[in-house]
């Protein structure tokens, strides 16, 4: 779908399901760029499930001993969506400039993301909103994507500050940021304005023209009736003085004041861009029968054995689409060593697949930063605790450890995955 130097998007598909997903693949060779990645993984898990936000689904990694570029290697499997909002943009250009109502639901559903991102304790800034990391879902709705200039990290320069701290948080920023879009804060560190949410309120300067971002200067056309009711939401998001913007609270209010007066629903489909596109996309495959025996409550009978893998048990992901070819060029052998950490669950989930219904299979548990991309110990305890309550044996099969003690001393080392089965039948 995509390609850069360091990052690829697929369009995958299981074809158990027969559901379909993208897949980002990025790669690193500095550990900087490895926590970076890491870092955008969490803020889509954490942010994940809200309706304008893509879809977080799964992720896996191996590290650079095991891949065949020589580089650490992650996947990032999310929601397939209908394409970016620009592609569609610049085909609607063509019949003719977008009806308000339709810029008014890009607008408020674009807000909506942003607002979902600023009230995370502590927020979460994108700095780098734009139109590019728009898309548009099968069912027709703003969906913001890429979160990997996103941080938590703000800053109030003052007086104090010396020319070399200035620097490194102007390095930074300018590392994670679109000249065309960079708010008079960062572009100007002197002024001493403080560096946080406000960020991601702002509207872009075509030429990035750093003057004319520090002083505001820029001019809306006199004779433009069609979006008049946007002006002064324009003015008031392009205040120099980042305090005194609006909040992105208070734009979400104003946008929604605008739908109201004109009898709008700004979370609907945006049916003009559908209708010159081919119309609405079909609805996603389900996400196919559950595990073997059914949904296993805590008062079941018998035990549950569970057993812990870190080599390859079978693709979730058959096939990237392109044929077996191009999959072999991209990802040669090490799509089998990734794609099986792969599996298509939803928020809050496990990645946890039962055989019978007394038996599981699951990656290694993972603590700290590795949690990022797989299973939480602390997760699968509570789990097990849970779900099947003094009625589990964990087998590790794997060659790493942890204290045993953490799922209470329930945990086995057999010989074998055979041995460990037979334990779980018994």
């Amino acid at each position: 779908l995509i390609s850069g130097g360091f990052a690829f998007v697929y369009e995958a598909q299981d074809l158990g399901s027969g559901r379909e997903y993208a897949l980002k693949r990025l790669l690193s060779n500095e550990e900087e760029r490895s926590r970076a990645i890491i870092q955008e993984v969490c803020f889509l898990k954490k942010l994940s499930g809200h309706p304008n936000i893509v879809q977080f689904c799964s992720a896996a990694s191996i590290g650079k001993e095991e891949s065949d570029t020589g580089q650490a290697e992650f996947l990032l499997l999310t929601e397939l969506c209908r394409g970016q909002l620009v592609e569609f943009l610049k085909k609607s250009e063509t019949k003719g400039p977008l009806s308000c109502d339709t810029v008014l639901k890009i607008f408020y559903q674009t807000c909506r993301a942003v607002q979902h991102m600023h009230r995370q304790k502590p927020p979460i800034i994108h700095r780098d909103l734009k139109v590019e990391n728009l898309l548009l879902s099968n069912q027709g709705t703003i969906k913001l994507c890429d979160f990997g200039s996103a941080t938590t990290v703000s800053h109030a320069p003052d007086y104090s500050w010396s020319a070399q701290r200035r620097a490194l948080v102007e390095e930074e920023v300018t590392r994670n940021t679109t000249p065309m879009y960079r708010t008079p804060e960062i572009v100007d560190l002197y002024s001493n304005f403080p560096i946080g949410e406000k960020q991601d309120i702002w509207h872009p300067f075509e030429d990035g023209a750093k003057l004319r971002i520090v002083n505001g200067k820029y001019s809306i056309p006199a004779d433009d009736t069609r979006y008049s009711v946007f002006h002064g939401l324009i003015r008031a998001t392009l205040k120099v003085n980042p305090e005194e913007r609006l909040s992105i609270t208070e734009l979400v209010n104003q946008l929604q004041e605008i739908a109201a007066a004109r009898s709008v629903n700004p979370k609907s489909p945006i049916t003009e861009l559908l209708e010159q596109n081919g119309g609405y996309g079909n609805a996603a495959p389900s996400r196919g029968p559950p595990p073997p025996g059914g949904p296993v409550s805590s008062g079941q009978g018998g035990g549950l054995a569970v057993a812990e893998y870190e080599q390859s048990y079978g693709g979730l992901l058959d096939i990237l689409r392109g044929g077996p070819g191009r999959l072999l060029t991209n990802l040669k052998d090490t799509s089998s060593k990734v794609i099986q950490s792969v599996a298509n669950y939803a928020k809050g989930d496990l990645d946890i697949s039962y055989i019978t219904s007394r038996i599981a299979v699951m990656s290694f548990p993972a603590e700290g930063v590795e949690s990022a991309i797989k299973n939480n110990i602390e997760d699968v305890r509570l789990f097990l605790d849970s779900k099947h309550p003094g009625h589990y044996a964990v087998y590790n099969l794997s060659s790493r450890t942890y204290r045993p003690a953490k799922f209470h001393n329930r945990v086995g080392a057999p010989a074998s995955p055979a041995c460990a089965l037979r334990a779980g039948l018994r």
